[in-house]
């Protein structure tokens, strides 16, 4: 690639895709997803996926590709994104990358180690337990027990990540945690942070959910749920998990907004965290300065 990528990157909530839209109008830019989510086609309103209005600014790559139901990984998502990057800039324009999975963002940026491939029986006898009653939690348990480290960083409600953190376990006997990526393959890039704060961003989160719910999250869900399996990964992913659990009638909506924004403010907290240790990280408090720190490191 013959020019830095450019990442935005910020809690959720955070305005990173108002700043990316800015940026790419801005310098010539295209907007590359690294949102687990919002590669799903259909689940628009849970994962604040752009509006068509939006996408229609600028190019969008990277969202609406994926069917629920299909296996699709950050490996996967690294082979793709690294190609529509290197599409971008053999059109003479910027590649801006916007989203909130940075386990993605990494997979693009440095690649994934060389980790055990999937292992169908040890899939089932995981699945299995993940199916019982309290099944996440006894299965988040036992990563604690086997991966310290990978069962502070992934939460209880990520089913996919905790199943193939025990996956890598059971088959290598090594902790995920242990497969580290190689920093000096990174490729090239200017990581901008958006900073907030932190009294703010709570109630800010609360009233994005609230909106999510108003414009009709559980109409949606409703929806998909006729589309796909109840087991397809993104239903266990906040705000569609709480949807889901209404339309089945395990809880009634203000339980479900109530449970939304519990685990919308956890996630924030868990992506600065994160944030405060990626390197290289250059923090901005307005679109100006961010455009500024382009033009200074390009």
């Amino acid at each position: 690639m013959t020019s830095k990528l450019i990442v935005i990157a910020g809690p959720t909530g955070a305005g990173k895709s108002a700043l990316a839209l800015h940026i790419a109008r801005s310098v010539g830019g295209e907007i590359v997803n690294y949102d687990s989510v919002q590669i799903y086609r259909g689940f628009d309103i849970g994962s604040a996926k752009p509006s068509r209005e939006e996408r229609a600014i600028v190019p969008h790559h990277l969202f609406d590709i994926v069917e629920a139901d299909e296996e699709f990984n950050a490996a996967d998502y690294g082979i793709a994104a690294r190609q529509v990057c290197e599409d971008i800039h053999a059109r003479g324009r910027r590649a801006i990358l916007a989203g909130g999975t940075f386990f993605y963002l990494r997979a693009l940026l440095s690649g994934l180690p060389e980790m055990p491939g999937r292992d169908d029986k040890v899939r089932e006898r995981i699945s299995r337990i993940a199916s019982r009653p309290r099944g996440p939690e006894r299965l988040h348990r036992w990563l604690r027990r086997v991966d310290p480290v990978s069962g502070q960083r992934i939460a209880v409600g990520d089913r996919h990540r905790v199943e193939r953190a025990l996956e890598v376990w059971m088959t290598s006997g090594r902790p995920i945690s242990t497969w580290e990526r190689n920093v000096e393959d990174e490729l090239p890039s200017i990581k901008i942070g958006l900073t907030v704060d932190r009294e703010r961003l709570g109630p800010a989160l609360d009233a994005r959910v609230d909106s999510m719910y108003n414009a009709g999250l559980i109409e949606e869900t409703r929806a998909l749920l006729q589309r796909y399996p109840a087991t397809a990964r993104p239903f266990g992913t906040i705000g569609y998990k709480e949807a889901a659990a209404v339309v089945r009638g395990g809880m009634n909506v203000p339980q479900a907004i109530a449970e939304t924004k519990r685990r919308t403010r956890a996630y924030a907290k868990r992506q600065l965290t994160w944030l405060r240790s990626e390197r290289n990280m250059q923090w901005i408090a307005s679109p100006d300065e961010a455009l500024q720190l382009i033009e200074g490191l390009s």
